[in-house]
């Protein structure tokens, strides 16, 4: 019986967790969608620094005229992109929705299966904690069987009496997460990564957790924790888009290409994830190319410029 019930509580667990990691494969594509917007607004605030420096007379008219030409063909192709992304289905597969649903059958099955053999075996205690629990002494949270919650309470009190220990503190952390405690999570991640700094499980999920949190932050603690993560594993899936996405916020664009070069390499060839990687990577060419060329073309003209002639030495 007992068995049974630790084995209800972790498929619990790993239904959770198996039902949202699809999330993760996703942030690729969606960093991929951050991109053509980056995209977008940068071509946009080059063709009007271009109209700026042609108004001045800082540019050559020739060299203006090309360079608007070309950025404005590469705002069109960005633009259909993301009206082509529009367009795109965006629901989950249907073969994730058939293993989702079969999760949650087997969940659902062994769950019940586990609270019928208790009933009949401890009909007793059951009666008693049905009326402790009506008086208010216990009761469940967020919906889950008691049993979890007794269960994750007994971790904490290992963890009080074995604060070193790291396996202990990364299974409250995602306990914690099931139940939707992001504070508690947090704090569990904290206590794991300070007893083993490098342990990947640790870094990976503690660095999730915290961008999960708050995604438009990629400085501090979190991009320590996916660059200490990218080191201990270069080809780490979800450090390699990060610290891409973070490169790009700082307009490092030569590391985004590095990160998301690498991270294309290492996603399945024709899924979806690769593909919004490699609209990613193509756009930051293109914005690579762009800056080089306007910054080229923003050599101070000499006396010769007005008349697009090179002036004489």
């Amino acid at each position: 019986m007992f068995i049974i019930v630790m084995l209800a509580a972790f498929l619990a667990l790993f239904a959770a967790w198996f039902l949202t990691r699809p999330l993760k494969g996703r942030a690729a594509a969606e960093g991929g969608h951050i991109a053509l917007e980056l995209t977008r607004e940068e071509t946009l605030k080059q063709i009007r620094e271009i109209e700026a420096d042609r108004n001045d007379g800082r540019i050559d008219e020739s060299v203006a005229h090309e360079e608007t030409a070309r950025l404005k063909y590469a705002l069109a192709q960005t633009l259909r992109a993301l009206e082509a992304e529009k367009a795109a289905p965006s629901g989950p597969s249907e073969k994730l929705r058939r293993r989702g649903f079969v999760l949650v059958g087997l969940l659902m099955i062994l769950t019940t299966a586990a609270v019928a053999m208790d009933y009949w075996q401890n009909k007793p205690a059951l009666l008693t904690f049905a009326t402790l629990n009506s008086k208010g002494q216990m009761r469940g949270v967020h919906g889950l069987p008691p049993m979890v919650l007794s269960m994750v309470a007994k971790l904490k009190a290992h963890l009080v009496h074995h604060p070193r220990d790291t396996a202990g503190w990364l299974e409250l952390a995602r306990a914690n997460v099931v139940l939707g405690n992001a504070k508690g999570a947090r704090n569990a991640y904290a206590h794991a990564y300070k007893l083993a700094p490098d342990d990947e499980t640790v870094l990976a999920n503690y660095a999730w957790l915290l961008y999960s949190a708050d995604p438009s932050k990629t400085t501090g603690l979190v991009h320590t924790l996916f660059q200490h993560l990218y080191k201990q594993d270069p080809r780490q899936q979800d450090a390699l888009w990060f610290l891409g996405l973070a490169s790009y916020n700082e307009h490092h664009f030569h590391k985004t290409l590095m990160y998301w070069a690498k991270l294309e390499k290492e996603l399945p060839p024709g899924s979806k994830a690769r593909s919004g990687v490699e609209t990613a990577v193509s756009k930051i060419r293109i914005i690579i190319a762009a800056e080089r060329g306007r910054k080229a073309g923003a050599i101070p003209p000499g006396p010769g410029a007005s008349t697009g002639k090179p002036a004489t030495p």
